[in-house]
């Protein structure tokens, strides 16, 4: 087991720079997280990092912490920068937080009744706030009713005008290539000057619901991503730099800034990963499971044959199912700023994320005086006396809360309180304090004991604020009834046996393709905290152990202190390479543009059907059906590779998926469909 001694200091490695004398091209990666943003200078030859810097994220103003990242960077290798590439977590945190623009949804070709049966499951309005069109593509020709426009045109002048966006979906857009949708777009263009989101431009999969959920996601989204490059303006503006701008997928490959502007739906996933493209980028290994620990949560991706496993299904996050297509990324929460709580002597972690005292105090230097006076004096501990509140978001609307609720918010306006202080200006005791809605709604957060507190204590990450980090734990200690050191060993340790438990739970995930139930991964993971507990204190008869077949790749900057011992538990080693801390930011400035596109092959009354095309086409012959799908596909795949933002298309491979139906007690089968799908690559 490491040991932990408050004399003990390492010093932080908080700048790197290489002289390299002749390079391809630089390039700047960004990547701004829900703690931190992070920045590195790369050399596409080799894609050697030249420099880096990591800072805190400014939720308030992101500006402030991208411009702050970029300072960090070398100037000189700045300034001879082509490109700037990003990833974030933005979209991510307001699909989940509920946050966004108004968006109003129309449907066409959808019955009321369909929507209304699934109960909101894709995460659709109720709907009442749907706009419905009749008009399915698929059967015009058998005497469906096409859409109105004129009737259209009116209930866009009344009731649009109070939405920031529309998003429009239609019935089986593959049968005339999305036009019904095209025409929407076209009426609302004339009468209101608001973006339009069409949904089988975004996907041509057939569930309409699906497809509607992902392009009204998309739409609430375009005000967050505008925000987003405002802020990468300003950044660049006041640095005099004008470079050309993209964006990590979620799948891993790149758009440019005017694809992403349209399509911020698809950055679902691109934080995690642009971890996963630079952990990749940072080891060797071919099979590996990529453990990413931040601030708030881990995401973990299985490497197979230095492939991320990907999600044929579409991204579920929150209330809402998508098609975007994302690496398959198992989260659980666990941080370096996981909160450190107690009850009845004992330590434990919670779900939720706190500011560490150490990073609190380092801004307001009054939160180390009054913890110092906390342990010099009388103190009680059936709450935790030595927490403190911070404003994060001061909301708009302030009349929809309570007035207990606006004194707090108005009482740390000047600067945070501590847990006491905070129940004295609401004016009730603190046995009987509340603050949950508050922080939930993110309105304001805690600061308390994190293991990025033990971490500045043990000299694992310095800085910031040591003494108020001590003086944090010797709190917990008075609390617990137990001495320092072992007060910090057993904080690291409940890390590592989360680590240990959640890991195991999803190596069984993977093992059983997904087929556990819920209660058999609770089972599983609470066996391996017994396990765990087991191997820490010694076995009395027998030893149980779960062994992985692979290694583990850790970045992110906890990692390289808890995944070793645990990769160990398992067997394995852990490769935490030397830039793991910024990984993110090097896999956003790594990566390259891939397009694919998919064309549907179908048996139609003795001639084969091609849609996904500009027009459907029939054929008499299967071969020049396919014939014709692979040329559309190819030519597609091209376009849409081209549009995000690829200067030019190296290679286009075409893949066939023919479905059949085995009849019952039959040899022969059924052929159902074949789907067609080029992939366009840039390298």
């Amino acid at each position: 087991m490491r040991e932990c001694s408050v004399f003990v200091r390492k010093p932080e490695y908080k700048f790197c720079f290489r002289k390299v004398k002749e390079y391809s091209m630089i390039g700047i990666g960004i990547d701004t997280g829900g703690t931190c943003t992070d920045a590195v200078v790369l050399n596409t030859d080799g894609n050697q990092v030249l420099s880096f810097s990591k800072t805190l994220t400014t939720k308030g103003d992101l500006k402030e912490g991208i411009l702050k990242a970029l300072r960090g960077l070398d100037e000189n290798l700045v300034k001879q920068a082509e490109y700037l590439s990003l990833s974030t977590t933005l979209a991510t945190n307001a699909c989940v937080e509920g946050k966004g623009g108004r968006a109003k949804l129309v449907l066409i070709g959808v019955k009321p009744q369909m929507i209304a049966r699934m109960q909101g499951i894709y995460g659709l309005p109720p709907v009442s706030e749907i706009c419905f069109l009749e008009g399915d593509a698929a059967t015009v020709d058998k005497g469906t009713p096409l859409p109105d426009w004129e009737t259209f045109r009116e209930t866009v002048k009344e009731t649009f005008r109070e939405f920031d966006s529309v998003a429009i979906v239609q019935m089986n857009a593959k049968y005339n290539d999305g036009q019904f949708e095209k025409e929407a777009e076209a009426i609302i263009g004339e009468v209101l000057s608001v973006p339009c989101v069409r949904g089988y431009d975004l996907y041509q999969e057939l569930n309409v619901q699906k497809r509607a959920a992902t392009a009204l996601l998309n739409a609430r989204l375009i005000p967050v991503m505008e925000n987003f490059f405002d802020s990468i303006d300003r950044s660049l503006s006041e640095l005099g730099l004008s470079l050309p701008i993209q964006v990590v997928k979620s799948d891993g490959n790149i758009m440019s800034r005017d694809y992403a502007m349209g399509r911020p739906v698809e950055t679902l996933l691109c934080g995690p990963a642009a971890s996963i493209i630079g952990a990749m980028e940072l080891s060797d290994k071919k099979d590996a499971l990529i453990v990413d620990m931040g601030g708030t949560t881990s995401d973990v991706a299985l490497l197979k044959n230095r492939v991320p496993v990907t999600s044929d299904a579409g991204i579920s996050i929150g209330t809402w199912k998508t098609m975007v297509k994302g690496v398959t990324i198992d989260t659980f929460a666990l941080g370096g700023d996981s909160a450190v709580e107690y009850e009845d002597n004992s330590l434990y972690l919670e779900k939720r994320r706190i500011v560490p005292l150490s990073m609190a105090a380092a801004q307001f230097p009054r939160i180390r005086e009054k913890l110092t006076e906390l342990n010099a004096g009388f103190a009680t501990y059936s709450y935790p006396a030595n927490q403190f509140f911070m404003l994060v978001n001061r909301p708009k609307n302030m009349e929809k809360y309570t007035n207990n609720e606006q004194k707090l918010i108005e009482a740390l306006a000047g600067q945070p309180l501590m847990f006491s202080e905070a129940a004295e200006a609401v004016g009730v005791s603190p046995y009987v304090f509340r603050s949950k809605r508050l922080e939930d709604e993110g309105v304001i957060i805690r600061c308390g004991v994190t293991p990025t507190d033990v971490m500045h204590i043990c000299g694992d990450y310095d800085a910031y604020d040591v003494e108020a980090a001590k003086q944090g734990v010797i709190y917990l200690c008075n609390a617990t009834k137990k001495d320092f050191d072992t007060v910090c060993r057993e904080i690291y340790d409940l890390a590592k046996a989360r680590l240990y438990s959640s890991l195991t739970g999803i190596f069984m995930k993977y093992e059983t393709d997904g087929k556990l139930s819920y209660e058999d991964e609770a089972a599983v993971e609470k066996l391996a905290a017994y396990i765990f507990k087991q191997r820490q204190s010694g076995a009395k008869f027998m030893r149980p152990d779960f062994k992985s077949q692979i290694d583990f790749i850790g970045i992110g900057a906890p990692t390289r202190i808890f995944l070793p011992e645990v990769a160990a538990l398992f067997g394995a080693s852990a490769d935490v390479p030397e830039y793991a801390k910024v990984a993110n930011a090097i896999g956003a400035a790594v990566g390259s543009v891939v397009a694919e596109y998919t064309v549907y092959i179908q048996p139609a009354l003795g001639v084969y059907r091609v849609t996904g095309g500009s027009k459907t086409m029939t054929f008499e012959e299967y071969d020049e059906a396919l014939s014709a799908a692979k040329k559309v596909a190819e030519e597609r795949a091209r376009e849409k590779a081209l549009e995000q933002g690829a200067a030019k298309v190296t290679r286009v491979e075409t893949e066939v998926s023919e479905d059949y139906y085995q009849l019952t007690g039959e040899s022969r089968k059924l052929f159902l469909e074949t789907l067609v799908t080029a992939k366009a690559v840039t390298k």
